[in-house]
């Protein structure tokens, strides 16, 4: 007769006690052990001996395995990482749970596609080494987790042509040679229109504040700029680098399409500055169209990533997790 203890502290393991011709055996022996929990639901480390047997066809099923930590070490990620994404991938099952008929219409609209049956999935993923409740179980994952990022993930993220040309311009262009034009716009603040340096300095802080809450760059200009471009809205149009000063130029390359700048200059260039960098252009532009599908896959990626993160952090505020050999985190109730 065989008895599976499983109501214990995270800390202990599970044990498989053998009866045999009515008297117990000396030995117990190690079946399975708590790694976690989240809620009410358990990882085992069975659990993680089958997340690392099944890491290759996870790569094909999980729309968020790609890109992790986990993903990038491989057959060489640590324990304590492989818990943590299961502990992240438990609270995102328990967000969106999927029942088993969902995971059946899912494996036949897979069949339908690829013109195969029930049997002939199951010789192909035992050809791979895996087994069907494998496949089966992934899938689930796989459904929660797209159901996940087309509820709360997809509609934060968003990547501009701006986006695109400031990647390439600071990572793929960087290191060539070729001349940039800088377009921009210019809010100025002469010193000697004031009674002191410091009525100055507050119109610009003035400016740099109104621009902060929505206010329009060159309706700021307009109003508050006493540069000669003031009328047009501070536009200097698009300048070369011989074009531009150096105090100028300085403040331009450090700014991202769309940014504006910190107040700078002062008394030793007699005026204060804000800075918009509109467009970049330059000779790479035909290599920026070639790459701009690539670029926006890359940032889109890592921003889905970013915002997945941001997600589990919200999720852990309220999930109740506990890790063996630590203490447990509760998570509290968020406040409306």
């Amino acid at each position: 007769m065989l008895r599976f203890i499983s109501r214990f502290p995270a800390s202990v393991a599970l044990l498989l006690v053998a009866f045999g011709s009515g008297q117990a055996s000396q030995a117990a022996v190690v079946l399975d052990r708590l790694e976690a929990s989240v809620n009410a639901n358990l990882i085992l480390l069975s659990d993680i001996g089958n997340f690392r047997h099944t890491q290759k066809l996870r790569v094909q099923l999980d729309p968020l395995f790609n890109g992790t930590a986990v993903a990038a070490a491989g057959p060489k990620a640590s324990v304590g990482d492989v818990v943590n994404f299961l502990i992240d991938e438990k609270m995102i099952a328990q967000q969106f749970p999927v029942t088993d008929a969902e995971v059946e219409q899912e494996i036949n609209s897979i069949q339908s596609n690829n013109h195969i049956d029930r049997g002939g999935l199951k010789n192909a993923l035992s050809e791979q080494g895996f087994s069907f409740e494998d496949y089966f179980e992934l899938i689930r994952t796989s459904i929660s987790k797209r159901n996940l990022i087309d509820r709360d993930i997809r509609t934060k993220v968003s990547i501009s042509d701006d986006d695109v040309k400031n990647y390439f311009y600071n990572h793929a262009a960087k290191s060539s040679t070729a001349p940039v034009a800088y377009h921009l716009q210019i809010i100025a603040v002469s010193i000697k229109n004031y009674k002191n340096v410091q009525g100055a300095k507050e119109t610009a802080l003035k400016a740099a504040k109104e621009i902060k809450e929505g206010d329009a760059f060159e309706e700021v200009a307009k109003r508050l700029s006493d540069d000669t471009s003031a009328s047009s809205g501070g536009d200097l149009g698009t300048l070369s680098d011989d074009q531009i000063s150096p105090l100028i130029r300085e403040q331009a390359k450090k700014l991202k399409i769309g940014a504006v700048s910190e107040i700078f200059g002062g008394p030793q260039v007699k005026r204060f500055y804000l800075l918009k960098l509109v467009d970049l252009k330059s000779n790479e532009d035909d290599r920026l169209q070639k790459m701009k599908d690539e670029i926006r896959g890359q940032l889109s990626s890592a921003e889905y990533q970013h915002q997945i993160s941001l997600w589990l952090e919200r999720q852990r505020q309220t999930t109740f997790i506990h890790r063996a050999g630590e203490a447990a985190t509760a998570g509290l109730p968020t406040v409306q």
